[in-house]
């Protein structure tokens, strides 16, 4: 903490090896304060955005020196969660990305080095799981119900916690960003948008879908008054389960097919270090591995015929089931 100094303006920025940029998400603002800080910082500095929504590609326009910039997600809350996510943009150099890598081990932080695209590898898997946890509310299933399905999975914390907790209006945010690229995947809800105007945002306002007293979290019959119910599916605790982690299994086999994380090993890690992914079943593949992937695609396939094309399998995934038959070989 004593090596720790503060400043309004550049000075003293031209002594450091690596500058991480920290502020809001904005991609004018990032790019408009990316170029003043290239003009003090000296030509071998490493300059990372801890973005968590906006493109690598898309900031590095503002720079002169394009591989010195790299991506460095950090995960909320950071004190407590290990991930770093190391985002390659297409002109990052391998000299930057192992420095920020080095730098996260040394910090004591969990690195995975993942290429740029839309919210990159843990908010692009989370999202289905999260969509999928309002399509069910509005089919009638209780926030406790899902709450405690996929604490008894696994999870540390239940999907309608887990929204208040990363805040109701960053989780719309995100939503609408990921929506441009994975509309036919995500189904069509105004509920966080509402949730959102009413200012319920979650923890931090101490009123999201839970009310929140002190440390006590409590059921707020209020928020019923927000979610269109529609007609009730009966669902076992298992088809709960499968209707939020299956998505991301079939999410997880896309990025890797494009390149977006480079094995399996990398998605399981990053689940586990990013989400608290129920580190006992091995990772978000381990576990597809050990379900098997022909009764993965088999349920996808029945839940496409019963609830839409988003649970179609991708085609990655079939593919991998027909060729080594696991993620892991």
């Amino acid at each position: 903490m004593l090596r720790i100094s503060g400043t309004t303006d550049y000075s003293g920025f031209k002594n450091t090896d690596l500058v991480v940029e920290a502020i809001v998400e904005d991609l004018d603002i990032k790019k408009s304060v990316l170029a003043d800080l290239e003009k003090h910082v000296s030509k071998d500095t490493i300059i990372a955005s801890n973005t968590s929504s906006l493109l690598i590609d898309d900031m590095s326009p503002a720079l002169k020196n394009k591989k010195r910039f790299a991506g460095m997600h950090f995960f909320n809350p950071v004190h407590k969660m290990p991930l770093v996510e190391v985002i390659r943009g297409k002109e990052t150099s391998d000299k930057a990305i192992a420095t920020v890598f080095e730098l996260c081990k040394k910090t004591g932080k969990t690195p995975i080095v993942v290429n740029d695209g839309p919210g990159f590898l843990v908010n692009r898997l989370l999202l289905p799981y999260m969509v999928e946890a309002v399509s069910l509310l509005e089919e009638g299933h209780s926030i406790q119900e899902l709450d405690k399905a996929m604490k008894k999975f696994g999870m540390p914390m239940g999907p309608i916690e887990l929204f208040d907790e990363v805040g109701i209006d960053v989780a719309a945010k995100v939503a609408k960003i990921l929506r441009q690229t994975m509309a036919d995947r995500m189904a069509e809800s105004d509920l966080l948008d509402n949730l959102v105007r009413a200012d319920r945002l979650g923890k931090k306002n101490k009123i999201g879908f839970y009310k929140y007293e002190g440390r006590k979290k409590i059921y707020d019959p209020m928020v019923e008054t927000f979610i269109k119910h529609k007609e009730k599916t009966e669902l076992s605790t298992e088809e709960l389960q499968q209707r939020m982690v299956y998505p991301m299994i079939n999410e997880a086999a896309r990025c890797l097919e494009d390149g977006i994380a480079s094995c399996a090993r990398d998605v399981d890690i990053g689940m586990i270090f990013g989400t608290g992914f129920a580190p006992f079943r091995g990772g978000l593949l381990k576990f597809a591995d050990s379900e098997g992937l022909e009764k993965v695609i088999a349920t996808l396939t029945d839940f496409e015929k019963k609830f839409g094309s988003r649970f179609k399998p991708a085609d990655y995934l079939v593919k991998i089931e027909k060729g080594e038959g696991s993620f892991y070989k």
